[in-house]
């Protein structure tokens, strides 16, 4: 619900501009009002309103005066001129002095349904783009400072607290936003995925959140939920850590909603990473079949995560393929994409199980595929090339051209000199580089662009990609 403070010094007036339409019904919520430019400017400092509807002529401070005070001030709020038709003139000054719009008195209710379609809008566009600035800040080679966050959240209509602190609740898809909304009041959404958003709310509100959460309802994929916590500039840290908290329904497998506390350490432990070694080292189907038996138990346990799902998939596709990694390259690219690939850890397993065992019968078959060569090589590439934003990885690309996954591998590092993940992330950043220079899309269109469904997993390879971030690279190509 987007917050409005109406400022007009004739009580009729408000109530007339209150019951002109139905403003609840449109995506607003009025929070307050004011009867002069004085008590207006104190209203909004204290509910943060997204805009407000001004009159021109107020006692004390006029409405002209009160909107030059709020934008020196950037404080962010959108305003709209109330005005007659007597005192259009000062309507149109007001609007170069930073208002948005105007509604004439009387006021006609498909008019204002216009403004309000207008500024639904404006207010949309202005919180993507101030969500797009914090998400950059947060990104930075050094560590942002509180007072620039603090501010950002400020713009975004979230007031931060020390004595409370914030907690944030990472949900993937679904439908989130209005049951929120209902239950939270001082909350910031910040989209930084295709389909997740994190919702920053007040500590103070977290032990009542955690009791309401099971009500939800909804379609969501995954919901993380994180602690309390009291230095703002830790903000992206809290995000990764409730996204890693959403994914408990891949890994452990055993609902929607986690919660950070929940989570262990990361890493895999020696005995099955000695089992997986030892077996595929010796081609000993006994010893894989115990080391995923022992994977599995790990995870039903809740001992694992999708962090160690991911580590245990690129274990074991590094010792199949002799993988070097010299560039320090991920097998996969991401969380997500581990998620999308499989519908759970188990069925992960299951495939790399079954891709194990089949290596160990399949040499005879790898071998009848030295004849392939360049041609379905050159088609391959092409294939690449056409589908880089989507997700995609050896195994399919090897099902879908008839060839063994290993061989395929070693076709890449034998006529490209290159392996396949570094190959890939190198075409994704190429067109990333190429939407930064040419483009004003935010950062996170252009990771979605590229093929990447997270934001901070998208910068973090960018920089090491480049060495810069994607606001230093752009910034440095003048655009």
């Amino acid at each position: 619900m987007r917050k409005i403070v109406l400022v007009d010094d004739e009580k009729w007036i408000l109530e007339s501009l209150k019951g002109t339409v139905d403003w609840n019904g449109l995506g607003f919520e009025i929070v307050g009002e004011a009867r002069n430019g004085v008590e207006a400017l104190a209203r909004i400092g204290e509910l943060l309103p997204d805009a407000a509807f001004v009159d021109i002529r107020m006692p004390g401070m006029n409405g002209l005066e009160l909107i030059r005070r709020l934008e020196e001030a950037d404080a962010g709020v959108l305003c709209v001129v109330a005005s007659g038709y007597a005192e259009f003139e000062y309507a149109k000054e007001a609007l170069r002095h930073g208002a948005v719009d105007y509604c004439l008195k009387p006021f006609s209710g498909e008019d204002m349904k216009d403004v309000l379609d207008r500024l639904g809008k404006r207010i949309e566009r202005q919180k993507q783009a101030l969500a797009a600035e914090l998400l950059a800040l947060l990104q930075e080679w050094e560590p942002p400072s509180r007072e620039a966050v603090c501010r950002l959240l400020e713009r975004l209509r979230f007031r931060w607290d020390d004595g409370e602190g914030a907690f944030v609740v990472v949900v993937r898809g679904g439908d989130f936003a209005g049951w929120l909304g209902a239950n939270v009041q001082n909350m910031v959404a910040i989209r930084f995925g295709s389909v997740k958003t994190a919702y920053l709310m007040n500590g103070a509100d977290r032990e009542t959140f955690l009791r309401q959460i099971g009500q939800y309802s909804g379609q969501a994929a995954g919901i993380g939920i994180g602690p309390v916590f009291f230095d703002p500039t830790r903000l992206r840290e809290r995000i990764e850590e409730a996204e890693i908290a959403s994914f408990r329904a891949f890994a452990p497998g055993d609902g929607v909603i986690g919660t950070v506390e929940a989570l262990q350490p990361d890493g895999l432990d020696a005995e099955l990473l000695g089992l997986l070694g030892e077996g595929v080292g010796r081609g000993d189907m006994r010893l894989m079949r115990e080391a995923f038996v022992l994977a599995e138990s790990r995870f039903r346990s809740g001992r694992y995560d999708i962090r160690h799902a991911r580590r245990l998939y690129e274990a074991v596709m590094a010792m199949r393929y002799g993988a070097e990694e010299e560039a320090g390259e991920p097998l996969v690219c991401g969380i997500d994409e581990l998620a999308a690939r499989f519908g759970d850890v188990y069925g992960m397993i299951a495939s790399l199980k079954s891709a194990v065992m089949n290596d160990f019968r399949g040499e005879r078959e790898e071998d009848r595929e030295e004849s392939v060569g360049e041609e379905t090589l050159a088609r391959i590439v092409k294939h690449i090339r056409d589908h880089f934003r989507e997700p995609l990885s050896i195994q399919d690309l090897a099902r879908q051209f008839h060839l063994h996954p290993n061989y395929l591998s070693q076709l890449f590092k034998k006529e490209l000199n290159i392996n396949f993940t570094k190959y890939l992330a190198d075409i994704r950043m190429e067109y990333a580089c190429h939407l930064l220079r040419t483009t004003s899309l935010s950062v996170g269109e252009i990771a979605e662009r590229s093929g990447y469904g997270d934001y901070f997993y998208f910068a973090r390879a960018f920089k090491r990609h480049t060495g810069k971030t994607p606001s230093e690279y752009r910034s440095r190509a003048g655009n």
